[in-house]
């Protein structure tokens, strides 16, 4: 099978691996700290030690604003691939299975195990809902109104303070739509509409004006 690559652009590329690196780590230093957790009957130096390591990083002032940007960074880059994909629908349909199976998974696992790991709405689901808001945009009008709505679902999002929202350690059917749009925060990894999905519009408008003709940036 012959790997044709010339098409690939590189910048594009690169920053998709450096999103899903350091979002790996992020994920990783609070599992450790929550390795006590799930381990309760393994009196262990070693897991101690992994788990303070895990909780030193995963409090931190740093991290927190760390965790925004590269969150940012991956969700701006789901939206220039809907820029450059000729399947924008396909891609939404990809994308939001990914995060229905994730959802369910996550949701069996604490029901037979109690772990805490129950994602309802994550980075998927808000990248899923941006990513079908960029084909509405592109039919509607364009990049300008993909960027003209991204501007707003953000603005939205700070005016709803969702980085200050309230946790809620118990689900209920009612604060669904509270736990989309950001009021209340629920679940292990939580991604609200407002901004999220504002920060995937606006990566389609960057899309739309840095590749018109889908070629990298970087001489090859």
């Amino acid at each position: 099978m012959r790997t044709d690559t010339k098409h690939r652009i590189f910048e594009l590329d690169a920053l998709r691996g450096l999103a899903l690196i350091l979002m790996c780590l992020d994920h990783l230093a609070v599992d450790l700290a929550f390795l006590p957790y799930w381990f309760p009957s393994l009196d262990s130096p070693v897991i101690e030690t992994l788990a303070t390591f895990g909780a030193s990083v995963a409090y931190s002032h740093w991290r927190l604003v760390l965790h925004y940007i590269f969150a940012s960074l991956f969700l701006l880059l789901a939206g220039v691939g809907s820029a450059l994909t000729g399947h924008p629908l396909r891609r939404f349909g990809q994308i939001l299975g990914a995060a229905a199976v994730l959802s369910a998974a996550t949701v069996l696992l604490d029901l037979f195990f109690d772990l805490g790991v129950t994602i309802l709405f994550g980075v998927l689901s808000a990248m899923a809902v941006g990513v079908f808001l960029c084909f509405l945009a592109d039919r509607l009008g364009g990049k300008y109104t993909a960027l003209a709505v991204g501007i707003v679902f953000i603005v939205i999002g700070f005016s709803l303070q969702w980085y200050d929202a309230p946790s809620l350690y118990y689900f209920s059917w009612e604060d669904l739509p509270g736990i989309v749009m950001g009021t209340v925060r629920y679940g292990a990894d939580w991604f609200p509409v407002f901004p999220c999905a504002g920060v995937v519009l606006v990566g389609y408008f960057l899309g739309k004006v840095l590749y018109p003709n889908r070629r990298s940036l970087i001489p090859a």
